[in-house]
């Protein structure tokens, strides 16, 4: 805050003092049974009121958030409240209004009257008919104002009855859209734990994207870490100005509410109970006040000694005209009734996520009003619920289970109040065996047409397994295997059909003291496969001076075939081509060298999921690839006798040299070297001209294959 701002707000709380009776404008006491807290253009605009309904199901991305690791604070300016000038804050600090303009003058020059006869100078609140019987706590919520003149005396507070504080920790500007910190959240927050107080936190916002409530929550997850939070941390959403940034939005219903979702979920996924604070209007008609219900905290403000509002709420904003010892000037008003959190759901076990057979994880939706959550176990020994521990978190790890008998879980949600915890209902109650009487790790390790090979982690448990094989036709397991004993976990399962897919899985069994066999948990279903047959029938059909094509005997079963060839650098075999479908009997094999013979393999695989299991490879097949195109042509004379020479062809067994007829305008060959030899001799007379082409040729197959043909030489002498 700067200097004159500073100066600003002192010399307006010593003149407020000073002017009891002076009322000016429009008077906060005004509204004392309005249906939403102090705005002084309550009057003079409206917020969109249209009536989009919200799903209020649980989805995945409001249990979990994708990027929780990201913050989304990094790169941001945030300003604190006492470096921005007095202009700034009466700009943007939604605040500013309620405590530097004229309404709030009536508010502290009226308080000093109700004092005396009034608990904290204003009449007390009619418990709602829905909250009938429901015990209350009071409470107040404070941001800079309350503390910058004089700072709040925690322990008068603490006196007077109060039992917790909500307070604020920054806001964003409805002008400018920039975070500020409220610099007195330290000095407010830790003088309140001091105190003994119970505390949570809250947010004005002014944000009109998910990403901008992310950043806000954020901005008040990084605000409390080290801090003992119990209560809510809350994004406060209601009329700022109707020029200001949200107000003018055009926000439909359900995007503002999804704006309360996206802050208070993302509080939720670092542990902390996410809460949403509105009047009346917006609960009924600008946010889907029920849904935001399902999953979180309702701080409803509404400035009456009877509230009509009919939706669910745990805490009530009912004055902001309280007089508290402690504080100087007006405070908020707060009562907090004592309900009890939702109930919890979806609660799922699941085997250890780090595959460990004595560990189990629990999970659950997180439960609207929770501050943490109670994990039980049934003892069948004492035939009683055994309470595991206490989680901030919706997740918990089981470790160290060692009996093979099936467990259940409960858990219920806990708000506390001071030491008081008040529980919710319990979830459903989940059964579960654990896994260490489950066969896990279940592999194929080999297979041939009429055969494959399993393989296991062995069961500590087991005394002996059985392997159980699909019977497709009859829509049943079969045991097919009984191992005796546990020191082997392997099987071999023959007379099986050649290129076939097959599904196991394996099942231990536990010889009990009295001799009687307990089977134990089967393995997850593992699809396997046999091989295809050998491939035969391999031919070329056709090559080139970098490729070669292949054909062979279709297979009828199988998943397609992998064409391989011998790679003489890499003194291997690599794949050349991968074919899909067992009818598809060719492949062209590129990116060979021209003028080499190479050496090929096929081999037809079967699917097994994810996985290919390969037949036995075909013989070998030798073909090459043909000469490569002739380059260099040069001529040279000597006397009437010319030499006509080109760059020698890899693999190539000979040439063919052919000349230009230009009467006939056609190519003939005239001379077919059948040698290596790179050079042709002829005579040609002077002042004569003629065109030559060279092609190489090799023999493969007892066939010639010829290369390309060279670019045309004209030779003149």
């Amino acid at each position: 805050m700067s200097k004159i701002f500073k100066a600003g707000l002192l010399s307006f709380l010593v003149c407020t003092v000073l002017t009891k009776s002076l009322v000016v404008g429009y008077s906060a006491e005004t509204k004392e049974n309005s249906n939403e807290p102090y705005n002084t253009n309550t009057a003079l605009y409206s917020c969109d009121g249209s009536s989009e309904s919200l799903s209020d199901e649980v989805t995945e991305d409001d249990i979990n958030d994708s990027d929780a690791k990201e913050d989304y604070t990094d790169g941001l300016k945030i300003l604190e409240s006492d470096e921005v000038s007095d202009e700034f804050a009466k700009n943007n600090d939604p605040l500013y209004k309620k405590y530097m303009e004229s309404s709030a003058i009536a508010n502290i020059s009226t308080k000093i009257a109700q004092i005396s006869t009034k608990k904290y100078g204003v009449t007390e609140p009619t418990t709602p008919a829905a909250l009938e019987g429901v015990e209350s706590i009071d409470g107040i919520d404070v941001s800079m104002y309350q503390a910058y003149s004089t700072p709040i005396d925690w322990n008068k507070v603490k006196a007077e009855g109060i039992s917790y504080a909500i307070i604020r920790c920054g806001y964003r500007g409805w002008g400018t859209g920039e975070i500020v910190a409220d610099s007195y959240f330290k000095q407010n927050i830790e003088g309140a734990l001091a105190a003994g107080l119970q505390v949570g936190v809250y947010f004005y916002t002014q944000a009109i994207t998910e990403t901008e409530a992310k950043q806000e929550a954020d901005f008040c997850k990084n605000a409390v870490k080290g801090y003992d939070i119990t209560l809510p941390i809350y994004i406060d959403i209601e009329n700022a100005d109707p020029k200001g940034r949200l107000d003018s939005s055009g926000l439909s219903k359900a995007e503002k509410t999804n704006i309360c979702k996206a802050f208070a979920n993302r509080v939720q996924s670092a542990n902390y109970t996410g809460g949403v604070y509105a009047n009346k209007t917006w609960l009924e008609n600008y946010i889907d006040g029920a849904a935001l219900a399902k999953k979180f905290a309702i701080w409803l403000a509404h400035y009456t000694t009877n509230t009509t509002y009919a939706g669910e709420f745990s805490m009530w904003q009912y004055s902001s005209k309280g007089s508290v010892n402690g504080i100087k000037g007006s405070v908020d008003l707060n009562k907090n009734y004592l309900t009890k959190p939702h109930k919890v759901t979806n609660l799922t076990v699941n085997d250890s996520t780090n595959n460990d057979p004595t560990e189990i994880y629990l999970s659950w939706t997180r439960a609207a009003g929770a501050y943490k959550y109670q994990v039980k176990e049934y003892d069948d020994s004492t035939e009683q619920w055994v309470s595991l521990g206490t989680t901030k978190s919706n997740t918990m790890t089981i470790t160290g289970l060692t009996s093979k008998k099936a467990r259940q879980y409960k858990v219920r949600a806990f708000k506390l109040i001071g030491t008081e915890k008040i529980y919710g209902p319990y979830s459903d109650i989940v059964t579960y065996t654990p896994s260490f009487t489950k066969t896990t790790g279940l592999t194929q390790t080999a297979a041939n047409t009429t055969s494959v090979s399993l393989k296991w982690n062995k069961l500590s448990t087991a005394d002996g397994y059985y392997v159980h094989m699909y019977n497709d036709s009859k829509n049943e397991w079969e045991k097919v295997k009984e191992i005796t004993g546990n020191s082997k976990v392997t099987a071999k399962i023959t007379g099986l059909e050649y290129a076939t897919c097959y599904k196991f899985r394996v099942q231990g069994y536990a010889i009990e003291e009295d001799g009687t066999v307990s089977s134990l948990v089967n393995s997850a279903t593992l699809t396997t496969a046999t091989t295809p047959k050998k491939v035969s029938g391999i031919k070329y059909s056709k090559a080139t001076a970098t490729s070669v094509t292949l054909t062979w005997k279709k297979q009828d079963k199988g998943s397609g075939y992998q064409v391989l060839y011998y790679d003489k650098a890499k003194k291997k075999y690599v794949v050349g081509k991968t074919v899909t479908g067992k009818s598809k009997n060719s492949a062209t094999v590129k990116g060979l060298k021209a003028g080499n013979t190479y050496k090929f393999k096929i081999q037809a695989y079967k699917l097994a999921g994810s996985l290919k299991w390969f037949g036995a490879k075909s013989s070998v097949y030798n073909m090459g690839t043909l000469p490569a195109k002739v380059t260099k042509v040069k001529y040279s004379f000597k006397g009437n006798k010319c030499t006509l020479t080109w760059k020698a062809c890899t693999g190539a067994n000979g040439y063919e040299i052919q000349k230009y007829n230009s009467t006939t305008k056609k190519w003939k060959t005239v001379k077919k070297i059948k040698k290596k030899k790179n050079k042709y001799q002829f005579k040609l007379a002077k002042k004569r001209s003629v065109k030559y082409r060279v092609r190489a040729y090799r023999v493969l197959k007892k066939k010639n294959f010829y290369g390309k043909y060279s670019s045309k030489k004209t030779v003149k002498h």
